[in-house]
């Protein structure tokens, strides 16, 4: 393919160039995950658990952006594997808190490094300073979108 070719295949608005993107890594990231047998869900629950700490199960059905009967389905599964516990909030005893436990912190770990693994095969063709910059302006613009994202009925973000 020439040079021109392949330039003009990368033209276009940057959300179409990151949505193409994000599906060729969304496949990547379920094949590394596949192994220790969580699902995407599972894993976003597992991160937001590690960012902001024990959560409340309605916040983590509003962060993730599925319904609180889905939700329930996921809990279960991580509960049942150990990743995670469940208390009830002293405040309001009617209130879960989702904390992550001890092997739920393991297992991010090795996540971790199994999604750094799709990191260098995604960006291979990046230096280590573009790899810096594209994270940052990513960061940026999350953070400018905020956590959330409002999906269709009946899907996580």
């Amino acid at each position: 393919m020439s040079a021109t070719s392949s330039s003009s295949r990368v033209q276009g608005a940057s959300s179409l160039l990151i949505a193409q993107l994000a599906r060729g890594t969304r496949r990547r990231i379920e094949q590394a995950i596949a192994p220790i047998g969580l699902r995407r869900t599972e894993l976003l629950v597992l991160q937001h658990l590690r960012e902001r700490g024990p959560s409340a199960q309605q916040t983590l059905t509003e962060l993730i952006g599925i319904d609180a009967t889905n939700l329930v389905a996921v809990l279960n599964s991580l509960e049942d594997q150990g990743l995670i516990e469940r208390r009830r909030d002293r405040a309001d005893r009617r209130r879960a808190i989702i904390a992550l436990s001890p092997p739920g912190e393991n297992v991010l770990a090795d996540l971790d490094r199994s999604l750094l693994r799709v990191d260098d095969q995604i960006l291979a063709p990046l230096t280590d300073t573009e790899r810096q910059t594209l994270h940052a302006l990513l960061a940026k613009a999350i953070q400018h979108i905020g956590p959330e994202c409002p999906p269709p009925p009946g899907q996580g973000c």
